[in-house]
């Protein structure tokens, strides 16, 4: 008779802790950190003017620090100058001189609930004949190229992988007790 409360007891376990892990692994975390809403220049956009500096807008206030916003120009070339500001929902990064051809925008900034948030985007400068700055010297070491932001999907800042590897642990580690359990109970002998 103890044995089969015993077994009732172990499933029980195992019950709740595969409900558990089904919870987690069903939840997701709340989308109410910041996104971006908008930029200067616009995603997509063809520019034909000189830019002195990008500016990236949030729905809600972000963090200045630990924040990186880089600008690859189509030399391969880093065109940020210093270190990206943030003013409540906007960051603003100073940019030196940009010549035609194609830009992409990749940041990483921190929300205001401490969750990271990262993208990219991409926009076109046509400058008119004349406006051409003159060409950057040296400023194309590989080690620059480097973004912040591995390509990634839309929602890579969402936490899901972290939820799912979060569940399998505790799943894993309820699997684990509920199988010592059992074979706890098969060696302690009858009285």
């Amino acid at each position: 008779m103890r044995r089969i409360g015993t077994r009732l007891a172990t499933l029980a376990l195992l019950g709740v802790t595969a409900a558990a892990s089904g919870g987690l692994l069903g939840a997701r975390p709340a989308a109410a950190h910041a996104q971006l809403v908008g930029s200067d220049p616009r995603a997509d956009s063809t520019v034909t003017r000189q830019l002195d500096q990008i500016t990236l807008t949030f729905n809600e206030l972000v963090r200045g620090n630990f924040s990186t916003v880089v600008v690859t120009g189509p030399d391969g070339a880093r065109h940020g100058t210093g270190q990206p500001r943030a003013v409540d929902k906007q960051v603003h990064l100073p940019v030196e001189p940009v010549r035609s051809g194609g830009y992409r925008v990749a940041y990483r900034v921190v929300s205001a609930d401490g969750h990271p948030i990262q993208g990219q985007f991409r926009f076109t400068v046509t400058l008119p004949p004349g406006e051409e700055p003159a060409p950057a010297v040296g400023n194309t070491d590989a080690a620059d190229v480097a973004s912040p932001v591995a390509a990634a999907p839309e929602d890579a800042g969402s936490g899901t992988g972290r939820w799912w590897a979060g569940a399998a642990g505790l799943g894993a580690v309820g699997v684990t007790a509920g199988f010592l359990l059992v074979r706890r109970q098969r060696r302690v002998p009858d009285r």
